[in-house]
């Protein structure tokens, strides 16, 4: 199913300039082009996927002086810069782990050290603007972004990284800190459980058991839901529950693929991706939920679980990238 699902966005939605795409949209597609095992030096998608990173270098500010000085936000509005940063920047490392192609380097420097500027110095957290305490949506991107960069060999310093422990303490409750909210006095759901989650697992690893599989059991418990389908909470949940390798990944597992596969498309123009009917379907378009939902399906070959990994974080986060 995902393997059609990478051909209606060959990046037909941008011109040769590319100014028809977001670079958030951008990313979320170079990711699911990505993480079926396709670069811009091999695979019959790479001329699609240059296409991409080269929309992403030339959106980047590198005006010296300027507040926004590395960032990737491109055009987007007020409440969708970070956003747009955080999956660009993710995008850029990915690529840049993948291939070491030195000319991504320095881009996803300045784009890192974009991010560590503007996180909340107290709370740890990230918003839309730096100075804002940060929400747990925002969040989820900034992390990932950090720890494959630092994969990648690119300098986080270690008062990020506290940080970020530091906001996950903030917006966690349950008998042992497993649920999640949005901000900090909001009540946990399930989007921001997930997404912690996941979070943890890159941060922390499994020595925080407790805390992940009090997480992991919400999930379960919640589903996938019926009406309108929520890919953000989907993408997220899917990375958690299948590190668990256990009863509550193989339901989730069967549920996703029930919730996924009869939505695709499978003739016409649009074969292979997913109506924008999703939540926050309206925002994205058809690009943002055809990336989503094949990250979702690609989940099985593109992440190794973190039970069976080294201990050591950079060895397990490096073993992920097979």
């Amino acid at each position: 199913a995902d393997g059609r699902s990478l051909d209606p966005y060959d990046m037909a939605n941008q011109n040769n300039s590319g100014v028809n795409a977001d670079t958030a949209i951008t990313g979320l597609a170079l990711l699911a082009f990505m993480g079926a095992g396709h670069t811009h030096y091999e695979g019959p998608h790479k001329k699609n996927v240059q296409k991409g990173l080269e929309f992403l270098l030339r959106s980047q500010d590198i005006t010296e002086g300027a507040s926004e000085f590395g960032s990737l936000a491109g055009r987007a509005t007020p409440h969708a810069r970070m956003y747009c940063h955080g999956i660009a920047t993710l995008a850029l490392s990915e690529a840049y782990v993948m291939t070491q192609d030195k000319r991504i380097l320095p881009y996803l420097q300045r784009a890192i050290d974009y991010t560590v500027d503007c996180q909340h110095s107290v709370t740890g957290g990230w918003r839309y603007q730096k100075g804002q305490q940060g929400d747990t949506s925002q969040f989820g991107w900034q992390l990932m972004a950090l720890m494959s960069a630092r994969v990648a060999g690119v300098n986080v310093p270690q008062r990020t990284i506290d940080g970020m422990h530091g906001w996950l303490d903030r917006v966690s409750s349950g008998i042992h800190g497993g649920l999640a909210c949005y901000k900090p006095g909001h009540l946990p759901s399930r989007a921001m459980t997930a997404e912690a989650m996941v979070c943890r697992l890159f941060l922390e690893g499994p020595k925080n058991h407790r805390a992940i599989n009090e997480a992991a059991d919400f999930v379960a418990r919640e589903g996938i839901g019926s009406g309108q389908l929520n890919l953000y909470y989907c993408y997220y949940a899917t990375l958690g529950l299948y590190q668990m390798q256990d009863e509550r990944w193989l339901a989730w597992n069967q549920s996703l693929k029930r919730a996924l596969l009869p939505r695709q498309r499978n003739n016409g123009s649009l074969a292979g991706s997913w109506d924008p009917d999703t939540v926050w379907g309206r925002n994205g378009g058809r690009v943002y939920s055809t990336a989503l939902a094949t990250l979702c399906l690609e989940t099985y070959y593109r992440y190794l679980p973190f039970y069976d990994l080294p201990q050591d974080r950079t060895a397990r986060l490096n073993a992920l990238r097979r």
